[in-house]
């Protein structure tokens, strides 16, 4: 039986790659989430990451609405798959989310092309949670990255 969609963000988030910031720019953002994600050495080309997030982003804004954003890219130098978390200080207007509001929350993904279910039982996880209005509430009040972290893992 695959893995499901909750059980595949725990294994891929860990508290090292959630944290908060002040980025002022979309770009810094991104930036900032791509430095976060080899901690764990799960990312063994940093740069390829960062080349495939912008490019993605360059395709269309990867923002889903109600202040949340979810750029993610597939590259084989991903061993497992990779979740960071970031929630900025203020929302950011240069966003281009698709619902036209400005972006606080945003869930960067790295995972294999060859994991394509897995890859999109994790988006979909993603995407339920942040439109679930209690854990969407939660994650907006948490104030340290301990609260964010333990309101995503409240919310598997």
């Amino acid at each position: 039986m695959p893995p499901s969609g909750a059980q595949l963000l725990d294994e891929a988030l860990s508290p090292e790659r959630v944290f908060l910031t002040q980025a002022r720019h979309k770009e810094e953002l991104l930036h900032q989430l791509v430095d976060q994600m080899p901690i764990s050495g799960e990312i063994q080309d940093i740069e390829a990451l960062r080349a495939a997030i912008f490019l993605r982003e360059s395709l269309m804004s990867t923002g889903i609405g109600l202040g949340v954003g979810v750029p993610h890219a597939r590259i084989s130098s991903v061993r497992h798959m990779v979740v960071a978390v970031a929630k900025n200080e203020r929302p950011l207007i240069d966003y281009e989310s698709i619902d036209g509001q400005p972006v606080q929350l945003v869930f960067m993904v790295a995972g294999r092309p060859d994991h394509q279910s897995n890859y999109v039982r994790m988006l979909a996880v993603l995407s339920r949670m942040v439109k679930d209005p209690e854990t969407h509430a939660s994650l907006l009040a948490a104030s340290d990255t301990d609260s964010l972290f333990k309101a995503i893992r409240n919310a598997l």
